[in-house]
C-alpha cells in the first residue's frame, strides 16, 4: 500500500476551525490493484460546540460512500443531525470534537500530563459513535534530522524546537472496555507547539501505515480581534 495525506488547516479562535482532509492509497494485492480515495471537510465553532463534517469515499473513481451533518455539543451531551436519503437525530452521550481535542492534548503537555483521557466525536465511520481516546504524551525532545522519507528542506523548519512524542489508542465506547480491550485505531507522531505533526505512524488490527512530512505551507493569519 501507499498514498499520499493532504491536510489543510484554516481559521483562527474568532471564526472557528475549518479542515480538508484528502488520503488517497493504491493498494496492491495478489489479484488486483484497487485505488481508494477519502475526502473529509469539517468546521469547528470556536466556542468548540458546534461541528459540521461530510466524507465522501470513492474505490477506483467510482462513489463508494457518503456521510454527513452536524452536531452540537449541548447540557454536556452531544447530539447529531445526519443529512442523507433517512435524517436522524442521535443522542451519543458526552464528548468533544476533534479540533478541541488537539487544543486539549496541547494544553495536558503543556502541563506535563503523561497520560490523558478524552471522549471524542470526529464524524468518522457512520458518524453515531463517539471514540474513548487514552493518550501517552512523553517528553520534550528535538529531532532535527531527516527522517526515513522527509524532505530534508523541509524538516529545516524543525532544527532546535522540540516536539512530544504522542501516542493515541482509539476505543469504541459503546464495547465493554473494562478487560485487555483492544483499541480499533491508534497513532503515534510527533507534536509540536503549533500543533503540526510528523513521524506519523497508523496502526489498524491488520496493518500499519507509516507517513513522512514531505512538504508544509503556512498561509497567512488573519488578524483577529476579540471581546474583552
Amino acid at each position: 500500500m501507499k498514498g499520499r495525506i493532504v491536510y489543510e488547516v484554516k481559521g483562527n479562535e474568532c471564526e472557528g476551525i475549518s479542515i480538508r482532509y484528502r488520503f488517497v492509497t493504491t493498494i496492491s494485492t495478489d489479484r488486483d490493484d484497487f485505488t481508494t480515495d477519502q475526502q473529509t471537510s469539517t468546521y469547528e465553532s470556536p466556542d468548540g460546540n458546534e461541528f459540521s463534517f461530510e466524507t465522501k469515499s470513492f474505490v477506483n473513481d467510482q462513489a463508494d460512500q457518503k456521510i454527513s451533518g452536524s452536531a452540537v455539543l449541548a447540557n454536556e451531551e452531544i447530539v447529531v443531525k445526519l443529512k442523507g436519503d433517512t435524517p436522524r437525530e442521535l443522542q451519543l452521550g458526552q464528548g468533544i470534537f476533534t479540533t478541541t481535542h488537539l487544543v486539549n492534548i496541547l494544553t495536558d503537555a503543556r502541563k506535563g500530563e503523561k497520560f490523558v483521557v478524552h471522549d471524542v466525536f470526529d464524524g468518522s465511520g457512520d458518524a453515531d459513535n463517539i471514540l474513548n481516546s487514552a493518550s501517552v504524551i512523553g517528553s520534550l525532545k528535538v529531532v532535527e534530522k531527516a527522517l526515513e522519507g522527509e524532505n530534508p528542506k523541509v524538516v529545516k523548519a524543525f532544527k532546535s524546537k522540540e516536539a512530544w512524542p504522542i501516542s493515541m489508542s482509539y476505543f469504541d465506547k459503546n464495547l465493554d472496555n473494562t478487560g485487555e480491550a483492544v483499541p480499533i485505531y491508534e497513532a503515534s507522531f510527533l507534536l509540536y507547539e503549533n500543533g503540526v505533526t510528523r513521524q506519523l505512524m497508523m496502526r489498524y488490527p491488520d496493518y500499519e501505515l507509516r507517513a513522512a512530512l514531505t512538504e508544509i505551507e503556512y498561509y497567512q493569519s488573519d488578524a483577529c480581534q476579540l471581546d474583552n
